[in-house]
């Protein structure tokens, strides 16, 4: 049996993709529907012409409809741009008068209220909140608590990770969803949504960073002991990557972004100086040889420049958090050569695809980390409903858990 239909839209910088599934009663996210179109009108993760991006949008709703064989009423939007960044805020409740020498014990109600607290971030006006993540409980002197119900104490503190991206690029995204036409139910960051997708409480736990790696966008969530400790952007990814070959060998977007996924890789290997790239012909232009290592000696370095931004970032915000399990890479990006070993030589940890797990009805195996923002968002929005059958204290946790709404 299933929760409820969610449809999942997110407008990339290479491809517009709607994604329409269910999540079952076992857990599993059953995919029903797909729908495709080339990404025109975004550069960057932003909107450069409305009437490209709106026909795109179209294209890609009415591919998923003929494959789900229904109309399409309401999506989910997967945000990617909008430099999303991430902020921790501390709430404070006095549960008990000064004066008094009594202890209080700790109820739902105090916990709502903490939470409630902790999620009055002030942020700038060109800012929007996204998201706000619960982590630690603090009861006096006794930190790091998970769950603070039926403790006694005097004080009561929670931390909250705020999720936030710039108001104009996400309320532009959201026009466009409106303007297609079709209604939007809610906003969510993509690197939260792949984290969602392929990691297993495990990993949460032990510590394991997350990257998405789009067409103009790169998003990471970092997870250490069961929560977000760090979430960003950065308006950076594969088709810089494609840009940067076709400056560099003086050849076309099209051929660049052929050679790039047929021959190319993110490592350098100096034994290529004598092997060199046939790149065919096309319309217009004519072929040419290049040398395997230029090539690769330009992949190289932008990647590895997207990777230290993640990196120098953590490094920035979060220093020495553990990351026992990893790097999980996911986004088109993923399927680069060499990316891997590159990411691993970068964080000087294991670096794998990140594969979304207990999901039904993908194109491919293979190309499953190309879908991990999608079925994250059909998971994000089942966790947001599933609070109806629940009281209203558990729902209102919930919500404040997630952030389901913007401000």
């Amino acid at each position: 049996m299933a929760i409820e239909t969610t449809a999942v839209l997110e407008i990339g910088t290479s491809t517009v993709r709607v994604m329409v599934g269910e999540l079952r009663s076992d857990g599993s996210v059953s995919v029903i529907g797909i729908g495709e179109a080339e990404s025109r009108g975004i550069r960057k993760g932003e909107i450069i012409n409305r009437d490209h991006a709106i026909s795109c949008v179209r294209a890609a709703l009415k591919a998923a409809e003929e494959n789900l064989r229904k109309s399409i009423h309401s999506v989910h939007l997967v945000t990617s741009g909008g430099g999303a960044a991430s902020k921790t805020s501390t709430g404070i409740l006095k549960l008990v008068d000064p004066e008094d020498n009594q202890l209080s014990e700790i109820e739902d109600e105090d916990v709502a209220e903490i939470i409630e607290v902790a999620r009055r971030v002030a942020l700038p006006e060109n800012r929007i909140k996204l998201h706000t993540l619960q982590q630690y409980f603090q009861v006096d002197d006794m930190v790091d608590v998970t769950s603070p119900l039926g403790m006694a104490g005097e004080e009561l503190r929670l931390d909250m990770l705020t999720i936030h991206g710039k108001r104009s690029t996400v309320d532009n995204f959201r026009k466009i969803v409106d303007d297609a036409p079709i209604h939007c139910s809610d906003a969510v960051f993509s690197g939260l949504c792949s984290a969602l997708a392929v990691v297993n409480d495990e990993q949460k736990k032990a510590g394991v960073l997350v990257i998405d790696i789009g067409g103009g966008t790169t998003d990471f969530a970092l997870y250490y002991d069961g929560f977000i400790q760090d979430a960003a952007s950065f308006a950076v990814g594969g088709e810089h990557v494609t840009n940067d070959i076709a400056v560099g060998l003086k050849i076309p977007s099209s051929q660049a972004e052929y050679v790039k996924l047929k021959e190319g890789s993110a490592l350098t290997n100096l034994m290529e100086r004598d092997h060199n790239i046939s790149i065919p012909a096309q319309q217009g232009f004519s072929g040419k040889m290049v040398r395997a290592v230029t090539l690769n000696t330009i992949i190289n370095a932008r990647m590895e420049e997207i990777l230290t931004l993640v990196k120098d970032h953590i490094d920035q915000h979060c220093p020495n958090t553990p990351m026992s399990a990893g790097v999980l890479l996911t986004g088109g990006g993923a399927f680069l050569n060499g990316v891997r070993d590159l990411g691993q030589k970068v964080f000087n940890v294991p670096c794998l695809h990140g594969k979304p797990f207990n999901v039904h009805g993908l194109p491919s195996a293979k190309d499953a980390p190309r879908y991990a923002a999608h079925v994250g968002c059909i998971r994000y929005a089942a966790s947001l409903r599933a609070p109806e059958k629940k009281s209203s204290v558990g729902k209102k946790l919930l919500n404040m858990l997630w952030g389901d709404s913007h401000e």
